[in-house]
């Protein structure tokens, strides 16, 4: 999974002599928190309404300050960017580490071809995790050691079951979770079959769409 299929790609870009009520309009109407400023094309800063909202928390007089502040003066310059065609793990990971809402996506040339925001990270969790999709959700503990997840999904196809998603998470004293998403309301012989060989099943719930 890529940035680039991932990204917004109608992204609307404001510029460092834009005035502030005309880049909160910008925000509302996209639904974003923040855009990427750019000047021929190319990324110099992001804004974001945290930067005006700072920064109008400390004047005096709101309605000069908004009719007259131009964007450079709010904006983050040098900001984070992602190349469109770096995996979509870097950009998570680039957005976590650095506490960032908005990453401008890029091309070779550093045009701005995109955006990616927070929302898009929890549409691709709920496509990862088959949320909209409905079955049975398995949850087990199992050792964090080579081949357990393989056995799992090994007893859940000779069940005749198809698996519609399967996540793993960290779990104390060297152990993991996996949670699976089964295609079947009727799991009861699959979580028997996965107890007899000696896994442990700590949550079943079914899942609607």
């Amino acid at each position: 999974m890529f940035v680039r299929s991932r990204m917004t790609r109608e992204c609307y870009c404001v510029s460092p002599e834009d005035r502030l009520p005309a880049v909160y309009e910008s925000m509302r109407a996209k639904g974003f928190e923040g855009l990427p400023v750019a000047s021929e094309g190319k990324v110099v800063g992001v804004v974001t309404l945290w930067d005006v909202l700072n920064r109008l928390a400390r004047t005096d007089n709101t309605e000069d300050y908004l009719r007259n502040t131009p964007v450079r003066d709010v904006m983050t310059d040098q900001p984070i960017t992602i190349h469109e065609d770096e995996i979509i793990e870097e950009a998570a990971l680039l957005m976590f580490n650095n506490d960032i809402n908005i990453l401008p996506v890029v091309n070779d040339e550093e045009q701005v071809v995109g955006i990616l925001a927070q929302s898009d990270f929890l549409k691709i969790f709920v496509e990862v995790l088959g949320i909209r999709r409905k079955g049975t959700r398995i949850t087990l503990r199992v050792e964090d050691r080579v081949g357990e997840l393989a056995r799992v999904t090994e007893i859940v196809k000779n069940q005749g079951v198809s698996i519609i998603s399967a996540v793993t998470f960290e779990s104390p004293g060297h152990h993991m979770d996996i949670v699976l998403r089964v295609a079947t309301t009727e799991a009861k012989p699959v979580v028997d079959s996965l107890v007899a060989n000696g896994l442990r099943v700590t949550h079943v719930s079914q899942v609607w769409a």
